[in-house]
């Protein structure tokens, strides 16, 4: 393949991965090619790098595509259609047959196949059943054709499953192009991976290499919960259940008969957010994802208000509201705010919360505060936050510090009292409490 095909394949790939290549982005890159030595992947990916990525989140894409493209080709798999065909008897374990009354059933080729890749203890429960079913009282030969149906079912329920958990979670979008596909998808599914490990890693162990795909993954998880709020909500409006009341009522013109039916459903309301975040020195690393997640949420769903807290509170959510990006507003956040990296004052921060933002309190309210309950003046925040907790509808308590440390903080107990609290030190750990605890959606 000449450098021209190859350069005009890896933009294939990157468009498949959601990057956005114009064709005047190719030609620039193919131009600065000609200043490089292609025998130099530092320079070559350097090169294309400056030319065709403009976004910061699209880094870690085009990393993985370029080592995936230009060095991982010749470790893809065999394809299936040029592995040779077993001989007889080999492939399968012996006693893998799907077998009723010792005659082979008629069930498709394709399922088979999904039969060989099922875990061995579902396969046994399968067999387990087909001897039971062959077995049974009064069961004779007729009854092959409704036992065929009820496996075969059951084979496409799993072919479902296995497709499911072969499928990468990063998005693509195929070509047609099979050469391109196969590079698009092994990417797809090292970049999955790594979101997973992401995911569960402590957010205060996450470096500054990892930042681009903690970006992708935080929008992702955004945008996922908000389409799940949409559907929540949007879905009381359909008719649950008979009104018996209301229907009577309504049919008492018509001499009590019941021509015409009232229903109900259940009233649903989504709850006003109100996030304080502590933003002291021992907790600016957590603040930022914990921000970030918010910050997508806010772009997405209403009824949330973001407040940043360290010796005082400070109010955030007309910043959040603004059509701008993350990274700019945290330089800017942490230039010009007086709160961050100072000390903790949960006492002072909760009074000026109460007298200054009161209308934001309300029994429908429900407070997330994102600390780690180490403060000054305890005594005294344990007496604001009960204040607190009277005027909001719940208080749920993000705490950093491991489960595993909580007995060696007094004010943890203390804050308990009054909050639910919830040990939060990933971003796994986050976006299931905010799924759960506060919009009570199934994970």
């Amino acid at each position: 393949m000449n450098a021209a095909m190859q350069l005009v394949k890896f933009c294939h790939v990157l468009r498949g991965l959601g990057v956005r290549v114009s064709s005047s982005e190719m030609l620039d890159s193919a131009e600065a090619l000609l200043q490089e030595d292609w025998t130099d992947p530092k320079q070559v990916r350097t090169a294309l790098q400056a030319t065709l990525i403009k976004r910061h989140e699209d880094i870690p894409v085009f990393r993985e595509a370029f080592t995936t493209f230009f060095f991982e080709q010749d470790k893809q798999p065999v394809a299936q259609d040029q592995v040779a065909e077993p001989m007889a008897g080999q492939g399968e374990a012996p006693g893998d047959n799907l077998l009723f009354q010792g005659k082979e059933l008629n069930i498709p080729g394709e399922l088979n196949q999904v039969f060989q890749q099922m875990a061995t203890r579902d396969k046994e429960r399968l067999l387990a059943f087909l001897e039971k079913t062959s077995d049974g009282h009064n069961v004779e030969m007729k009854f092959k054709n409704v036992v065929e149906k009820t496996i075969v079912g059951t084979l496409e329920y799993w072919r479902r499953q296995l497709a499911e958990e072969e499928e990468p979670a990063f998005p693509v979008q195929l070509s047609g192009d099979t050469e391109v596909d196969q590079i698009v998808e092994e990417a797809a599914r090292r970049l999955d991976s790594e979101m997973q490990t992401l995911l569960h890693k402590d957010m205060r162990l996450i470096g500054e290499r990892d930042l681009p795909v903690v970006r992708r993954l935080i929008k992702k998880m955004a945008k996922e919960l908000s389409s799940q709020l949409s559907r929540r909500y949007h879905m009381a409006n359909f008719a649950e259940r008979i009104d018996l009341r209301r229907t009577i009522r309504y049919n008492t013109r018509y001499g009590g008969a019941m021509l015409q039916l009232k229903y109900k459903a259940v009233k649903r309301t989504k709850p006003q957010i109100l996030l304080l975040c502590d933003v002291s020195g021992s907790m600016a690393h957590y603040a930022v994802f914990v921000l970030q997640f918010i910050f997508g949420l806010a772009t997405l769903v209403d009824n949330i208000e973001s407040f940043i807290f360290a010796e005082d509170v400070e109010r955030m959510t007309g910043k959040f509201r603004k059509r701008r990006a993350f990274a700019d507003l945290m330089s800017e956040l942490m230039a010009q705010s007086a709160q961050w990296g100072k000390g903790t004052d949960l006492s002072k921060s909760l009074s000026s919360l109460r007298k200054e933002y009161r209308k934001n309190l309300h029994p429908s309210t429900v407070v997330i505060i994102l600390s780690d309950t180490k403060t000054v003046k305890s005594e005294a925040a344990i007496v604001e936050l009960a204040a607190l907790k009277k005027t909001v509808r719940n208080i749920i308590w993000l705490n950093t510090l491991p489960s595993s440390e909580w007995s060696r903080h007094k004010t943890i107990g203390l804050f308990q009292r009054y909050s639910h609290m919830a040990a939060c030190n990933t971003l796994g750990d986050l976006e299931r409490i905010i799924r759960s605890e506060i919009f009570q959606l199934k994970a």
